[in-house]
This record gives structure tokens, C-alpha cells and sequence, in this order.
């Protein structure tokens, strides 16, 4: 089998932002908000599912049985952990409900504060 090159020279760069959340696909901006946040639940959703599948499994290995998750009590520490957590994920899945989306699609991009 050959050998992958991995000092080769890349010419990736950074995506290049946009003002993609003014934008109105939809043809009302609070439909492409709605879309918006149910993608997100949906991703988010996803996500959390396959990784508690994968704790399930692990846990049926361990001894972990369902008396023991009932019982945990988690850390001052854990619970503001699982606070950021949770007010991250609110604001990934329901941020986009607060969009006003006043820029139609056709429409130039805004201009930025020192003209450009």
C-alpha cells in the first residue's frame, strides 16, 4: 500500500463569513427563522441520541444499572457545566426565532461602519 504524504503544503484557508442570518429564503423571515430552529433541533437531537446509545451500550458492559443513574447527584461544578451547556443549546435551537431577516435574498450585503 502507498505511503500518504503527510508534509505536502495545503491551501486551505477560513470560510469567509457572511451576512447570511439578515437573509430571507423563505419569502417570510419568520418561516426561514422557524426552519432555522427546527434544523437545529433536529442536529442537536440527533447528536445527543447516537451519543447515549453509545453510553447505553457502555454502561450495560460496566454494571451501570438504571438505579444508580437515578440516584447520581451531580456537582456544583457539573451543574454549571450543564447550565452553559443547556443555555448554549437554547440558543443554538431557538436563537434563530429572534432573527428579524429583513434583507431580501437579492438584495447587496451591507455596507460595514467604515464604508467598505
Amino acid at each position: 500500500m502507498a505511503k500518504l504524504k503527510t508534509d505536502r503544503p495545503t491551501y486551505a484557508v477560513d470560510a469567509i463569513p457572511s451576512d447570511i442570518k439578515d437573509a430571507v429564503f423563505l419569502g417570510n423571515p419568520m418561516l426561514d427563522n422557524l426552519v432555522s430552529s427546527m434544523i437545529a433541533m433536529g442536529t442537536e437531537l440527533w447528536a445527543t441520541k447516537r451519543r447515549l446509545k453509545v453510553v447505553e451500550a457502555l454502561m450495560a458492559e460496566k454494571g451501570v444499572t438504571n438505579e444508580m443513574i437515578e440516584q447520581f447527584v451531580p456537582s456544583e461544578a457539573q451543574t454549571a457545566a450543564w447550565e452553559a451547556d443547556r443555555d448554549r443549546f437554547i440558543d443554538l435551537t431557538f436563537g434563530p426565532l429572534a432573527n428579524p431577516g429583513t434583507t431580501g435574498m437579492s438584495a447587496d450585503f451591507p455596507k460595514r461602519g467604515n464604508g467598505v
